[in-house]
């Protein structure tokens, strides 16, 4: 299984936008978190994997249309990374 690794500054700008305003509205800057994702090649239709770190916290989401802000908005709201 080959993996694909990316850094923040590799996502899509949408993404980038999304993060940093959903991060803002939380009190947060994106410098805060360590972010990366993967995308295995050997899949038929290769998916994303976005993981992001801060501290002793990790949480992985799989990207289906930009919809792992949404769930990382969501765990900013319950105070999942704090």
């Amino acid at each position: 299984m080959k993996t694909t690794l990316f850094r923040y500054i590799d996502l899509p700008i949408g993404d980038r936008a999304a993060f940093e305003l959903v991060c803002a509205r939380h009190g947060f800057a994106p410098a805060h978190f360590d972010i990366s994702a993967s995308v295995s090649a050997d899949e038929p239709a290769p998916e994303r994997l976005v993981t992001v770190r801060r501290g002793g916290w990790a949480q992985s989401y799989p990207d289906r249309h930009g919809q792992w802000i949404r769930q990382f908005d969501a765990d900013l709201t319950c105070r999942y990374f704090k």
